[in-house]
């Protein structure tokens, strides 16, 4: 059985995921697998710098994600160009490590920001989605990031509104209270899952 991750941003995905991984789940990140791509497979790399061009990286020649972040969530034609050149290699490499888990019989997650947008839902049986009320995720932006309330609800407002990703969803989990809370609600949901849908 493979479980879908996903959500809006900020509202606690990874989280999710971590705790996932401390009950002996197997898990995928498909943003880990974005940046492996985008860092050291040259064809990517040389992809990124024709599309987006020298400012988007270091004068080391590394990817500047804050560079890239700022172009991207401001403008959805370029947003999608940079799907365009990512999203191919990452489905590919995701494919390969869900079919490696199914033939070991083992359950496993995929943690996927874009899961519905990109049409990676036929790669799982079962979706969750991570949600959580706007105020937080603005709260959550501005602390992870450093930024303005302006730029965290122009990330909030790039993807796919919550409540078209809920009505995907096997599973909603709201996360609007303490870590403890929502860590006992993935442990729940998570032995829910298996019982209703362990057999696929």
């Amino acid at each position: 059985m493979v479980v879908g991750i996903t959500g809006g941003i900020a509202c606690g995905k990874t989280l999710a995921g971590d705790f996932l991984e401390e009950l002996g789940v197997l898990v995928l990140d498909a943003d880990e697998v974005a940046h492996f791509v985008s860092k050291y497979e040259t064809e990517t790399v040389e992809a990124v710098l024709k599309a987006f061009g020298k400012e988007v990286f270091s004068p080391y020649g590394m990817l500047n994600r804050t560079a890239l972040a700022r172009i991207v969530f401001s403008s959805p034609a370029e947003r999608g160009k940079l799907e365009r050149i990512l999203h191919p290699r990452i489905k590919e490499i995701l494919r390969v490590s869900i079919e490696h888990a199914r033939n070991r019989n083992a359950s496993m997650a995929l943690i996927a920001p874009l899961l519905i947008e990109s049409n990676f839902q036929d790669m799982v049986d079962v979706i969750w989605v991570v949600s959580s009320e706007a105020r937080l995720q603005v709260d959550r932006l501005k602390k992870k990031y450093s930024t303005n309330e302006i730029e965290a609800y122009r990330r909030i407002n790039a993807q796919l509104p919550l409540r078209e990703k809920e009505a995907y969803a096997n599973y909603v989990l709201h996360n609007n209270g303490s870590i403890e809370e929502f860590k006992a609600l993935v442990a729940q949901t998570w032995k829910k899952t298996l019982k209703e849908h362990g057999d696929k």
